[in-house]
């Protein structure tokens, strides 16, 4: 029965329990969720009293003692399941990632009742040049739960010189690599070099990619899951100021703006310049450059009526009307920043940004 807890253990480590709790039907917020027990709590678990941890692939109720386990134990209980119609749950909900597939086969016994029991096995394929998404998910929530609150980091004086305030840090759940060679260490135990590597993590070296650009801003999905993230680096000196998670950019920065209701949206380009607005109450979102702008989310836009206000140099101007061409051929309503458009009735000058505007120190 050996074989059993390897390979159910390999069913575990590729699935990211957040992403199996939200296809459960659970609303995830912040790493919790309200319990499937309800009824057993004060006013039906209105304020959610299960964790989630997903650097170990684990969920907690902290008033329900039976209510906790790993992700398997999840779908048990979330879809009144056996251990064996909640695996084949998850491989039909799921599938499997390219490295392997999971096959159930009865040929060894049971020793505690002497009945047959499934026995999982690993049936190894060539691995795909590409990451499974939802195992990419899994890393990218695991990493984020190895770091630090901003509050109390060498970033926080960083942010407040650029006029960005602990309200915004923790709204958009901005964080801080304090322990580098921790993280480093745990993500390797945890994942393997080659998965971390096809993730966009790791460089070629076998090393995290982040010890200079540890301040780092998630893109964070409709319901505060981050998919994607941009790091940056506090010293003046490094070169470059940004460095991103490797692949693809999978929507705008701040997208659960972008609910298809109609109001104002401030498209800025780049992380701080987004946050700049945020935290002074504007609807803003961003994008990592004056290049990164994709037609397929110009759909995202729709109902918006947007202003497009990047950099104030040839660059951004250029970026900012391919923007603007991309936009209103998807029949989004979009004009540019500084063409009889203004925030607050103020223009900013020839070279600024929208954080240097607001007063913000490099």
């Amino acid at each position: 029965m050996a074989n059993v807890r390897v390979d159910i253990d390999a069913l575990k480590n590729a699935l990211s329990i957040t992403l199996v709790a939200e296809r459960l039907g659970h609303q995830v917020v912040r790493g919790k969720f309200r319990c499937p027990y309800a009824m057993r709590h004060a006013h039906g678990d209105r304020t959610p009293s299960v964790s989630i941890s997903e650097s170990r692939g684990i969920f907690n109720c902290w008033v329900c003692p039976d209510v906790h386990g790993d992700v398997i134990k999840l779908v048990e209980i979330s879809k009144n399941l056996d251990f064996k119609g909640a695996v084949n749950w998850l491989q039909n909900e799921f599938g499997m990632p390219q490295s392997f597939d999971l096959a159930a086969q009865s040929v060894t016994p049971d020793l505690q009742n002497g009945e047959a029991s499934p026995l999982i096995k690993v049936v190894h394929k060539t691995p795909e040049p590409e990451i499974d998404p939802i195992l990419r998910t899994k890393i990218i929530l695991a990493f984020f739960e190895m770091l630090s609150p901003v509050e109390g980091s060498p970033a926080a004086p960083w942010l407040v010189k650029r006029r960005i305030f602990k309200k915004t840090w923790e709204k958009m759940r901005l964080r801080f690599i304090t322990d580098y060679d921790k993280v480093n260490r745990e993500l390797l135990n945890r994942f393997g070099l080659e998965v971390l590597q096809k993730a966009g993590l790791f460089n070629d070296n076998g090393n995290l990619r982040y010890y200079k650009h540890r301040l780092l801003f998630p893109y964070l999905d409709s319901k505060v899951i981050p998919r994607f993230f941009q790091a940056r680096s506090i010293e003046p000196d490094t070169q470059p100021k940004e460095l991103n998670l490797r692949g693809q950019v999978p929507f705008p920065f701040h997208v659960s703006l972008l609910n298809g209701e109609p109001g104002w949206i401030y498209l800025c380009e780049g992380c701080v310049d987004t946050l700049t607005m945020i935290d002074r109450g504007f609807p803003a979102v961003g994008i990592p450059g004056v290049k990164s702008f994709k037609f397929e989310w110009a759909n995202l836009f729709k109902n918006k009526r947007v202003i497009v206000c990047l950099d104030q140099d040839e660059a951004g101007r250029a970026g900012a009307r391919l923007v603007l061409e991309m936009l209103q051929k998807a029949g989004v309503e979009a004009s540019l920043y500084g063409e009889g458009i203004t925030v607050e009735g103020f223009q900013m000058s020839e070279g600024q940004d929208i954080n240097s505007w607001f007063g913000g120190k490099k």
